[in-house]
């Protein structure tokens, strides 16, 4: 080979080494220990929010088979209480019918800037309801009832709930200061049947009921 190709040559591997200094190569083992670093820990977010989402899912599908047995438990709970709360009223008004209802209702929600109701604001509150139907009456209303009967089916409805699952212990206090002598005998009555399932602490003042 001609001498001025070899020195052409050798020009060429000079500037590539030159270039080479220049672009600091030398430190090219930290840029790879860096970039590994870098994609490690990459693939480790990946693999949590892969994690993640799988969580998300399994949440979402937890909440609705719960949605889901609490609706079935709620609907066999409410109709058991029904059936004591109906027996109850019943053996306090000698006869009657009572019973709780599920009840929905619209509420609107107003808008915060201008205040005007619209149908695609209403939220739907669920609640329940009291309805009874005294013997010889034509009342089919709590609110129709007296003081006195309002007061017995209360205390008939709560008897009637802690006769669902009966706990060890009851404590009644002052439970029939708003009845009277007939209305105290009926609720004796109750209290002794309550206490074929539960020990019962009476507070009262009422002379029929001690």
């Amino acid at each position: 080979e001609e001498r001025v190709k070899q020195e052409e040559r050798r020009r060429m591997l000079e500037k590539g080494k030159l270039r080479l200094e220049d672009s600091n190569m030398a430190g090219s083992e930290e840029v790879k220990k860096e970039h590994a670093e870098t994609s490690e820990r990459d693939m480790f977010l990946a693999r949590e929010l892969t994690d993640f989402e799988h969580s998300a899912e399994s949440l979402k599908e937890l909440v609705k088979d719960l949605e889901t047995r609490l609706a079935v438990e709620f609907k066999t709970g409410l109709e058991r209480i029904n059936k004591e709360f109906n027996n109850l009223f019943s053996t306090m008004f000698g006869g009657g019918e009572a019973h709780l209802v599920l009840t929905k209702e619209a509420t609107p929600k107003k808008d915060e800037l201008d205040e005007i109701d619209t149908e695609e604001d209403d939220v739907a509150e669920e609640g329940l309801e009291i309805k009874v139907s005294l013997p010889k009456k034509k009342i089919k209303g709590l609110m129709m009832l007296s003081g006195g009967e309002r007061a017995l089916t209360s205390i008939a409805l709560i008897f009637a709930i802690s006769q669902v699952k009966p706990p060890p212990f009851i404590i009644l206090d002052e439970t029939d200061a708003a009845l009277d002598e007939s209305n105290s005998k009926k609720y004796g009555d109750l209290v002794e049947k309550l206490s074929e399932y539960s020990q019962l602490i009476l507070i009262t003042h009422n002379r029929e009921t001690m």
